[in-house]
C-alpha cells in the first residue's frame, strides 16, 4: 500500500476493543547472508514474547481471539519477512476483531517492534516517515529541468520540461575571418552567446511555475535545484518555501542515486527548519503568543483542539493519564473534580498526542536531536497554536 499523510490517519483512526497488531520490521541487506538473518530472529522472538504473554491473559475471550488473529497473519508474516520483497522498513497494522489488513514498505529502516494496543502503534512509523517527507528533487541543465519525486525513501521520475532554442534566424559568422574584421567577429560571436544565454533564462523563468505546480500536487515540503548554480539562481528567483540549491552535475544518475546525494542537503534543511518551528513556538510561549512549550501547555492545547503543529523529541517518551471522556494529563496531575482511579495510565504518552493532532488535522513535526535541543528545559514538546 502506497504510503502518504491520508494513510497515516487513516492508520491513526484503526481501532479494536479486543486489540490492534502493530509489526515493524527492518529487512536489512547487510544481513542476507545469514542462513537466518539476524531481522528474521528478532521478529521471531518478538512474536514468541507476544504469543506468550497473550497466552497468560486472564481474559479468555481475548486471549481466544487474539491467538487465532496471529494464526490468520502467518501469511501476511511470510511477506512481511520475504528478502525478495521491496522495501527496507516494513510495518503491518491488524485489528484483532476483523480480516482487515494495512501493510507499508519504505525504503528506509524503522524501529523492530511488536504491539498489541487498542489502538495502532504509529509513533515509529511516524518517527520514520517524518525523516523523509516529501521532496521535489529538480535537475537544472541548459536542456532542460529534470524533477524527481523524493518521499519516505523513494525516489522516481516525475516529468520533464526540455528547452529548445532556435538561433536558425540569427546571423552567426562563421569559418576564418580577415584580419581586419577580427575583432568584428568576436563581438558578433559574444552577442550571439548573449542571446542564447538571454533565451535560456527566458525558458529558466518560464519553468518556474510549472516547478511550483508540481510541488503543490505532491505536497513537496521542499525543493532542491541541482546544476550549475547560475542556472538554478534563475529558477529559485521564481520559486517559494524551502528552496536548496545543490551545485553539482549529476543529470546521467539514477533517481535513487541523485536522492542519496541531495539526502544531506535535504536532512540539514529539515533540521534548520525544525528548529526554526521549535524556537519559534518558544519564543511565542514565553511571550504569551500562539505557542506552548512543556508536556503540561501542550497536553491542554491538544484537548481543546488549538494546536496547529505538534513538536515532538525523536527520541523522547513521556507518561502521564486519560481521563474518562479522553483528557490526557501530565504525571500527577488530576483535573479538579475527578479522583486518580478514573484515569487511565497511559505510559506511551507521546502515541496519544500524535493520535490527538491527527485528529484534529494538526501537522506532527519529528524534532531530531538537534533540533530538539531546543526544548530540552521543555519536555522536549512544544506546539504552534491556532489562537
Amino acid at each position: 500500500m502506497r504510503f502518504d499523510r491520508a494513510a497515516l490517519r487513516d492508520v491513526v483512526a484503526i481501532h479494536d476493543d479486543q486489540g490492534v497488531l502493530s509489526f515493524y520490521v527492518t529487512a536489512d541487506p547487510r544481513e542476507e547472508a545469514a542462513v537466518r538473518p539476524a531481522w528474521r530472529i528478532r521478529f521471531g522472538n518478538q512474536l514468541a514474547d507476544l504469543r506468550r504473554q497473550i497466552s497468560a491473559d486472564g481474559d479468555r475471550p481475548r486471549r481466544t481471539a487474539v491467538l487465532a488473529r496471529l494464526e490468520q497473519l502467518e501469511t501476511e508474516f511470510a511477506l512481511l519477512l520475504n528478502p525478495t520483497e521491496s522495501g527496507l522498513g516494513r510495518a503491518l497494522f491488524a485489528p484483532v476483531g476483523s480480516d482487515e489488513v494495512w501493510t507499508f514498505s519504505f525504503q528506509l529502516p524503522v524501529a523492530d517492534q511488536v504491539v498489541l494496543e487498542s489502538t495502532a502503534y504509529v509513533r515509529p512509523l511516524v518517527n520514520t516517515v517524518e525523516t523523509a517527507p516529501p521532496a521535489g528533487l529538480v535537475l537544472v541543465s541548459r536542456d532542460g529541468l529534470r524533477m524527481i519525486d523524493y518521499r519516505y525513501g523513494m525516489a522516481e521520475e516525475a516529468g520533464r520540461t526540455d528547452f529548445e532554442i532556435n538561433t536558425e534566424d540569427w546571423r552567426r559568422m562563421r569559418g576564418p575571418a580577415p584580419s581586419g574584421l577580427a575583432q568584428q567577429t568576436v563581438a558578433a560571436r559574444d552577442k550571439f552567446e548573449r542571446r542564447v544565454d538571454e533565451n535560456l533564462a527566458r525558458l529558466l523563468r518560464a519553468a518556474g511555475p510549472g516547478v511550483t505546480e508540481q510541488a503543490a500536487n505532491r505536497g513537496w515540503t521542499a525543493i532542491a535545484l541541482i546544476g550549475d548554480v547560475q542556472l538554478t539562481e534563475i529558477v529559485a528567483a521564481e520559486l517559494t518555501g524551502d528552496v536548496i540549491q545543490i551545485d553539482a552535475v549529476v543529470d546521467a544518475l539514477p533517481p535513487s542515486k541523485i536522492a542519496e546525494y541531495a539526502e544531506p542537503q535535504l536532512l540539514a534543511a529539515r533540521t534548520r527548519f525544525a528548529t526554526a518551528l521549535a524556537d519559534g513556538a518558544k519564543d511565542a510561549a514565553l511571550s504569551g503568543g500562539r505557542g506552548a512549550v512543556g508536556l503540561a501547555d501542550t497536553l491542554n492545547a491538544l484537548n481543546d483542539s488549538r494546536v496547529a503543529q505538534l513538536l515532538l523529541a525523536e527520541s523522547r517518551e513521556w507518561s502521564g493519564s486519560r481521563t474518562a471522556d479522553g483528557r490526557l494529563c501530565p504525571p500527577d496531575q488530576i483535573p479538579q473534580g475527578e479522583s486518580a482511579h478514573e484515569h487511565v495510565q497511559e505510559d506511551r504518552m507521546g502515541e496519544r498526542m500524535i493520535e490527538r493532532a491527527l485528529d484534529i488535522d494538526a501537522e506532527v513535526i519529528v524534532l531530531d536531536r538537534q533540533a530538539a535541543e531546543t526544548l530540552a528545559d521543555f519536555d522536549g514538546v512544544a506546539a504552534i497554536l491556532r489562537w
